[in-house]
């Protein structure tokens, strides 16, 4: 069963919605502002990062394609910062206050003592200084707000109907945070061709040059940034101590193992989430660190002709197929299904979902069992030389 959003109950969901999603009572609190501690820093700031520059015969200058970064570092902090990075469509946004108002990872993270760097990737956002150039996208989710609701997998949208949720969805469902959802969506002011391997190493150069400031660190990826992510382990592997993937958008595998094909009737799901081919030695560097690929629900396990239920379909597949390949080759790779946990109703934005306190329980777990939570204050020096 599916329930319509019906604007008469939105007293009642609004209050429904202040519960957490946890059966711990003690963990109460923790969704309770009032009882929480406050987020102490040491520092605070923003920066511009990478980028390329032009010249023109006058001796104009043209600064462009740079990365924006903000972070926190908490008093106290863990020795190695998480560097969070936004999905296709979106901008640092995604993980900071969710769309109905509560702590998004942003808060959760740095009040957990990590320090925090929160980017908005190159063309894009608060980067969006790029050559004149088509911005045009392929991507369906960028074009009608009702593909991406359903590939989002916050429900089913077919307008002119109303746009539906699954009946477990751990999303916020009041109006106010619908709305506040649908403008956390950010058009590229410059072309982001994808899957596209000058792309990938485009953006993992970009990243490493923010890294070669913060020093290792974790990175924390979702969906389309998912394939920036190998590709900068990849690229800088003393610089990426560990990866976070919620819905990685596609993978990467060695040109000696590559997966089954998965069949779909969809060329653009085929074309999308294609193996990412390298050679085992640049694979190598994935096997070296832990890696967490996050799934949330509501997957569908049959072919289906929706863009957005076959992207995952076949996505999830090859999430598994990743891992088993990561670990056949001496991998520390970990794949959680979040339904298949006992959790429930979580869509591809898990982070910002009703239950995100457990999500972000999940991710500390599992960097604190891979020992990557050390503690010894985390001191960030921008390079300004």
């Amino acid at each position: 069963m599916k329930k319509k959003f019906d604007a008469s109950i939105l007293p009642l969901m609004a209050a429904a919605l202040l519960l957490p999603s946890v059966s711990n009572a003690a963990d109460i609190s923790r969704y309770d502002k009032a009882a929480r501690p406050p987020i102490v820093l040491t520092d605070m700031g923003s920066l511009m990062f990478a980028g390329k520059t032009d010249t023109d015969e006058e001796g104009n200058t043209f600064h462009y394609d740079h990365g924006y970064a903000q972070y926190f570092i908490p008093q106290s902090s863990h020795s190695l910062p998480v560097v969070m990075w936004h999905g296709g469509g979106q901008s640092g946004k995604s993980w900071e206050t969710t769309p109905d108002g509560r702590d998004g990872f942003w808060q959760m993270f740095t009040r957990a003592h990590w320090p925090v760097f929160i980017i908005d990737q190159p063309r894009r956002g608060r980067a969006g200084r790029t050559e004149p150039a088509s911005a045009v996208s392929d991507i369906p989710t960028d074009h009608k707000e009702s593909i991406a609701w359903n590939t989002f997998r916050l429900g089913k949208w077919l307008p002119p109907q109303k746009p539906v949720f699954f009946s477990d969805s751990q999303f916020p469902q009041n109006e106010r945070a619908i709305e506040q959802f649908l403008r956390w969506q950010t058009p590229n002011t410059g072309p982001e061709p994808s899957p596209d391997i000058q792309e990938r190493q485009f953006m993992a150069k970009s990243m490493t040059a923010l890294l070669k400031q913060t020093g290792p660190a974790i990175l924390m990826t979702h969906s389309l940034s998912g394939q920036y992510g190998w590709e900068t382990a990849m690229e800088s592997p003393k610089l990426v101590r560990s990866i976070i993937a919620f819905e990685s958008g596609a993978f990467a595998f060695p040109s000696n193992d590559l997966p089954k094909n998965v069949k779909t009737s969809l060329s653009f799901v085929g074309k999308a989430t294609a193996p990412q081919v390298v050679s085992p030695e640049r694979f190598r560097a994935l096997t070296a660190i832990p890696v967490m690929v996050i799934i949330g629900d509501n997957v569908v396990r049959s072919e289906s002709a929706s863009f957005g239920e076959e992207l995952w379909r076949v996505n999830e597949i090859r999430a598994r197929q990743f891992v088993d390949t990561l670990n056949r080759h001496g991998g520390q790779a970990t794949l959680f299904i979040l339904p298949e946990h006992g959790i429930h109703g979580n869509t591809h934005f898990a982070f910002a979902d009703k239950n995100n306190q457990q999500i972000a329980d999940i991710v500390e777990n599992f960097l604190h069992s891979r020992g990557l939570d050390s503690t010894h204050q985390y001191h960030f020096q921008q390079n300004l030389q």
